[in-house]
């Protein structure tokens, strides 16, 4: 068990949903329904949906792990594997994030240069984001929180463009169902997995969520 956070530095559980989301919407969805429809085609909606499914088991074993070490991923480590071992282990997960942020930010950048600024300097783009990024961050994780939260919730007015398109559609499209074999739908639910990742977060958080264990429905919200 890990020292207490003070609850001045923790935030409310409803929190987790844009926590989570905000580590879920970025660079996946750009072209998911490509890669996915690779494998299975018309049956690309059933993966995201046993992928969906499968993520909710897993978000409950985050939550029961993190429980029963009353900490975070540092902390069950330690308390199952001891200091030594859990440390390496620790290192393994922060490398992992690492690498994820640094394929978010190269991805972005080539968002920025392929529609906006072609000729921008990958070097100081990316100094410059790093160097706001770590201002966020000596902010507190408060300060982070803030930030997932108005970046969910600002731009969300655009999921009211999906409904232009929905006169357009033909639900007959989806036909015929099943007409992949399951290693199809496996392939293109591990396909998904780009888009969904984040979803681990709270393994490295959980101490700073008031009343954790309440939050856990708002984890698994996210993937309704």
């Amino acid at each position: 068990m890990q020292q207490p956070i003070p609850e001045r530095l923790q935030v409310s559980p409803f929190l987790v949903l844009y926590l989570i989301m905000s580590m879920q919407i970025g660079i996946g969805v750009l072209g998911y329904q490509r890669i996915i429809a690779k494998a299975a085609g018309y049956d690309a909606w059933i993966s995201v949906f046993v992928a969906g499914l499968s993520i909710h088991i897993i978000v409950w074993m985050i939550y029961k792990i993190c429980g029963t070490a009353e900490g975070d991923v540092v902390a069950v480590h330690t308390f199952v594997f001891g200091k030594k071992i859990g440390n390496v282990l620790s290192t393994g997960f922060i490398v992992y994030l690492l690498i994820f942020a640094l394929a978010v930010l190269r991805t972005y950048l080539e968002v920025v240069q392929v529609w906006m600024f072609p000729e921008i300097s990958p070097f100081w783009y990316s100094f410059v984001f790093l160097l706001l990024s770590v201002y966020i961050i000596f902010g507190g994780f408060r300060t982070v929180t803030g930030i997932a939260f108005f970046g969910i919730v600002l731009p969300s007015y655009l999921l009211l463009t999906f409904g232009f398109a929905l006169r357009y559609g033909d639900f007959r499209n989806l036909l015929p169902i099943l007409d992949h074999s399951l290693k199809d739908m496996a392939t293109s639910a591990f396909n998904m997995s780009l888009t969904y990742i984040g979803f681990e977060i709270p393994l490295f958080f959980y101490p700073f969520i008031k009343d954790a264990p309440k939050s856990q429905k708002w984890a698994h919200l996210v993937f309704f």
